[in-house]
């Protein structure tokens, strides 16, 4: 126990707030800019390893380059006598693990958007030659914010069998390993994009693909199973989105998204209400079965004896764990160029010009029209060439010449907005076009009116466009209830707050008879209706006090808000999680 001790001259100990296999995190106090930090300290018995210790300090070398909202930042890695730490960015929140243990299935929405912010943390990360390798719910934090920010980066190269084990103790990140991983091979910036497919599954359908007694048997899943649609699970999960999953697990390296970028696009495309069609996102996918079958299968000349293959597969889960554990950070994972100062352009065609810019979100490139053509295949306004093409290396700040769609119109596309949904539908249905409705929250059209639409009003269509259509859902609801607090945990209290709508402001700690770590008051009563993201603070006892002492109040302050509505339900408590894992560790 370190509570208490000063690290460094500087970083005073205030509580231990995560464990895992090769370290643990504390919550110190920064004497010289007065804030709080996340300080991560090696475990005693890896002290004397000191190839094990130079690997722990270069996971902040390696992530302390990287800054980005999504990602936890490292502000500093030292020692002080036989400790040796990482000093890293103290994130008030719970784990996207604590947070589906205790939510279940997550909507499709909300995952769409917690997948979107991993996506673009992993882009920074990516674009800076860094390849996490341990993408997993356990990485991720929740803020009170609702913000995402991934840690733990470089561990994958530092980890240990603590971690991953072959029999039937913590089996840590195999249900999460891509299948080059567990087969020991090579690995780049897919690999993240394979275990972002599990989260993500695992988020829309509350179950992981791949179960098993032991780590080689879900890691022998991984590379020969084919896992269960998410529509089979969650019928609400869009058809799409189970297209974006099942592609980003694909097995084979060379049907996955090329970049965390491409996955991106295709997810806001789902958010949006757009479909995302394997045929329209493989090239060659003529000669491939379909993605929802997700059966890419090795060719058979790599078959040529099952029994020995099994073998082999099975060695070779072995070395890799040993492989995952010695890699270094360095890797860059187009050509090893610098990308500061070039790029290799991917393949924009099908895309419009806005769906392009954000596949190069973090560069300078900018697209000129040369043309316009009429093209029997492509959408108005998508790309059908460009130069220079798909694999060209170019400067950050090159002109991308391209040729627009001006797709097969037959017709204008008719105005549908500040329509009813029925009469909307109707002029669609006579046209005999194919559309699709999402509804959004307006504060200024009426539920059940369309608010807008794509292909907007007067562009030129025809039989084959698919329309989207969006109507009102109304004003978005503007206050929540506050739920009972009292008796919960303090992660138990978070996540109730998040679930809720609202946010959590002060925790502070306070002696009382009642046990050490649970809630004991609360800011404001439950059942009260409060505006949303508003917070609420916790008192949480700290022991202290013998059990027939006077306990602090169990209840909130008597002062209620300004405003007090009559409470309209009574409100529910919480969900039992596992221990805190908030600091950043596995």
């Amino acid at each position: 126990m370190l509570d208490g001790r000063l690290i460094g001259n500087r970083y005073e100990i205030v509580e231990t707030i995560g464990k895992g296999g090769m370290a643990i995190v504390y919550k110190a106090k920064c004497q010289v800019l007065n804030r709080y930090v996340a300080l991560k300290v090696l475990r005693p018995e890896f002290r004397e390893d000191k190839e094990f210790v130079s690997r722990f300090q270069a996971e902040a070398q390696s992530a302390g380059s990287l800054s980005h909202p999504n990602i936890v930042s490292i502000y500093d890695v030292g020692q002080d006598g036989d400790l040796d730490y990482i000093v890293m960015e103290y994130v008030e929140g719970v784990t996207l693990k604590q947070y589906m243990e205790a939510k279940g299935i997550i909507p499709w929405r909300e995952a769409v958007d917690y997948a979107a912010q991993i996506c673009a943390g992993l882009e920074h990360a990516h674009r800076n030659g860094i390849i996490h390798k341990d993408i997993k719910p356990h990485n991720v934090i929740i803020t009170r914010e609702g913000t995402i920010k991934i840690t733990d980066f470089g561990i994958a190269k530092v980890i240990s069998s603590s971690t991953i084990k072959t029999g039937n103790a913590t089996m840590g990140s195999v249900h999460y390993f891509s299948p080059e991983q567990a087969r020991g091979g090579y690995t780049d910036n897919k690999t993240d994009i394979y275990s972002l497919g599990v989260v993500l599954y695992e988020m829309v359908t509350g179950e992981l693909p791949f179960r098993g007694d032991t780590a080689i048997a879900i890691a022998m899943q991984h590379i020969e199973k084919d896992p269960v649609p998410p529509t089979q699970l969650n019928a609400d999960v869009p058809e799409g989105l189970e297209n974006v999953i099942l592609r980003a697990m694909c097995k084979d390296q060379a049907y996955r998204y090329d970049s965390v970028t491409q996955t991106l696009v295709d997810l806001k495309k789902v958010y949006t209400g757009n479909t995302v069609d394997y045929s329209e996102i493989l090239s060659g996918g003529a000669d491939i079965e379909p993605l929802q079958e997700n059966k890419i299968m090795k060719k058979e000349e790599k078959q040529s004896s099952k029994k020995s293959d099994l073998v082999a597969i099975i060695s070779g889960i072995v070395a890799g764990f040993v492989i995952v554990a010695m890699l270094v950070f360095g890797f860059k994972f187009i050509g090893g160029l610098d990308q500061a100062e070039k790029l290799e352009l991917p393949d924009f065609t099908g895309l419009t010009i806005e769906e392009a810019k954000q596949m190069v979100v973090n560069s300078q490139l900018s697209f000129e029209i040369e043309k316009e053509e009429v093209s029997a295949n492509l959408k108005p306004g998508a790309i059908i060439s460009h130069s220079p093409g798909e694999g060209k290396m170019v400067k950050e700040n090159a002109v991308i010449k391209v040729v627009i769609s001006k797709g097969e119109g037959e017709f204008p596309m008719p105005d549908l907005t500040n329509r009813k949904q029925e009469a909307a539908e109707e002029i669609l249905d006579e046209k005999g076009l194919r559309y699709s409705v999402v509804t959004e929250v307006s504060e200024t059209i009426p539920e059940g009116y369309v608010t807008r639409q794509t292909p907007e009003a007067g562009i030129y269509i025809d039989k084959a466009t698919t329309i989207t259509v969006y109507v009102s859902s109304g004003k978005e609801k503007t206050t929540v209830e506050v739920p009972n607090l009292l008796g919960l945990s303090e992660e138990e209290a978070k996540i109730a707050l998040l679930e809720s709508g609202l946010t959590y402001g002060d925790i502070i700690r306070e002696e009382s008879s009642k046990k050490k770590g649970t809630v004991i008051s609360q800011s404001v009563r439950p059942g009260y209706e409060l505006k949303e993201k508003s917070s609420i603070d916790i008192k949480v006892s700290s022991g202290g006090k013998e059990s027939g002492a006077t306990a602090a109040p169990s209840q909130a302050p008597t002062q209620a808000p300004a405003t007090t509505p009559t409470p309209t339900k009574k409100p529910s408590g919480g969900v039992p999680i596992v221990a805190p894992n908030a600091g950043g560790v596995e």
